[in-house]
């Protein structure tokens, strides 16, 4: 009896442990779902939220592509900011107008009306569609790339010696389509809590990358900003920069000659393209003795003159209204250094033979013509058969020559040759290259803007003010 009742008691024991045990285990069970449950969620947001910041990296890094891309079609822009004060040069004044007002402006419309040439393979839509973008993202809106991703330029910054432009720019990312482009503020995404935001910081070095004419010791031959130079008439001794229009783009190679005798280094003289503008001329000097100023220069006159002053760098400057000689001529007097600021128009003989005179250099006169007196079609007719040493610059003159003269240095113009009464001989050499950019009273050397490799990237909080960035 005593094994039965303990067999018995020790059988309603274990029934009573076996429950507690299951409800145990379930709890366990439960648990350890609910564990995998909120780990999987958890994974699951963490994956997402890495998914949203990766887009929002790589909507920075297609935007920076997008914006290289952009520049590096139309450089100029590469060397102003993307924001500036009204009527400055800035993208965001970026426009091809008929009547340009701005240096920027002036140079995309002579990009825009190269562009069907072979000079320049970009299409004069194609050109301006990138200068309208470019205008735009100075804006600070937001642009799309699809697939809900977007990017924005805060700005863009540029500064020489040497040159960089610095790009401050945005990627975003969203699981939803953004409603509204324009707003910027840090809650943008508050609707979208898998969204995400990314800021960098770029350095792009901007080189100088000068075309062959510009890149020798001595300034091309001939510069000229319309048309192509007195139509096959003359013949140049040196490189010839001038507006290239033909369908073939053979912009007469047989006027283009060497240099005799040959400069040294020799090189080989090249026809050259549309796609810069002229550099600003000089200022005019004030200060001047008023025996310097306003001259009216009608007969024959040797300068320097008796009792002129020269500057503290030894350069005798005139302001000079008109050279208007029916006969004799302007002489200077080799190894002096002269400068004239023509306002009007010079038509006669001006000499300047250095010969054998130690010291002389073609350069040593220099005239500057910037119109000042507003004549409808100013004009510069070099006569004679003198020689002239000599670097003329007269961005809105027709230039020309007409005689038997030599003419030693360089003429930058509005166009050569279209002077009826100021014929070129036919086949003559009219202008022989020969003025060191270094004798040049300011540096006129225009700049021909190359995108390097990014030299330095970084990111930085999206609250960045423009003035505490973090990256240098």
């Amino acid at each position: 009896m005593n094994n039965r009742l303990c067999l018995h008691l020790m059988a309603n024991r274990e029934k009573g442990f076996a429950l507690p045990l299951a409800v145990l285990i379930g709890l366990i069970l439960m648990v350890t779902g609910m564990t995998m449950i909120m780990r999987a969620q958890g994974d699951q947001s963490k994956v997402i939220a890495q998914k949203v910041r990766a887009d929002a990296l790589t909507s920075s890094e297609t935007g920076v592509a997008r914006v290289q891309d952009l520049l590096n079609s139309v450089r100029v822009m590469a060397t102003v900011d993307s924001n500036c004060t009204s009527g400055g040069d800035c993208w965001q004044n970026a426009e091809v107008v008929a009547n340009p007002s701005t240096n920027l402006q002036r140079h995309l419309k002579k990009l825009v009306d190269a562009a069907s040439s072979c000079s320049n393979p970009n299409d004069a839509d194609t050109l301006t569609a990138k200068i309208n973008e470019l205008r735009g993202l100075s804006a600070n809106t937001w642009f799309e790339l699809g697939n809900n991703r977007y990017y924005r330029v805060v700005g863009y910054d540029y500064s020489t010696g040497p040159g960089k432009g610095v790009l401050t720019l945005e990627g975003r990312s969203r699981i939803s389509t953004a409603t509204d482009l324009t707003n910027t503020g840090p809650d943008i995404d508050s609707d979208d809590n898998a969204a995400s935001r990314n800021r960098v910081v770029v350095t792009i070095p901007i080189l100088d990358a000068p075309t062959r004419a510009f890149n020798r010791s001595t300034v091309p031959a001939l510069w000229i900003s319309e048309g192509t130079a007195d139509d096959g008439a003359s013949r140049f001794q040196g490189d010839v920069v001038e507006e290239v229009v033909s369908p073939e783009c053979e912009a007469e190679q047989d006027k283009i000659q060497q240099p005799t005798p040959a400069l040294n280094p020799p090189y080989t003289a090249q026809p050259q393209f549309v796609g810069v503008f002229f550099p600003n001329l000089p200022p005019i000097p004030t200060g001047l003795r008023d025996e310097q100023k306003n001259l009216a220069l009608t007969s024959s006159e040797t300068f320097p003159r008796t009792g002129d002053t020269a500057s503290p760098s030894g350069v005798y400057e005139y302001i000079v209204n008109n050279i208007n000689l029916s006969s004799g001529q302007i002489t200077i007097t080799p190894g002096q250094r002269v400068v004239f600021y023509v306002r009007g128009n010079i038509n006669g003989a001006i000499g300047h033979d250095c010969g054998s005179v130690t010291g002389c250099k073609p350069g040593n006169l220099q005239i500057y013509a910037d119109n000042g007196l507003g004549s409808a079609a100013p004009q510069i007719c070099l006569r004679g058969d003198q020689t002239l040493q000599a670097f003329i610059f007269a961005p809105d003159y027709s230039l020309g020559k007409t005689g038997t003269g030599t003419f030693i240095g360089a003429a930058w113009g509005k166009n050569w040759g279209e002077i009826t009464d100021c014929p070129s001989s036919i086949g003559a050499v009219a202008v022989t290259q020969g003025v060191e950019w270094t004798d040049l009273i300011q540096d006129l050397k225009p700049q021909f803007p190359q995108l390097d490799k990014i030299a330095n990237w970084c990111e930085e909080p999206i609250d960045t003010a423009p003035d505490e960035s973090e990256c240098d």
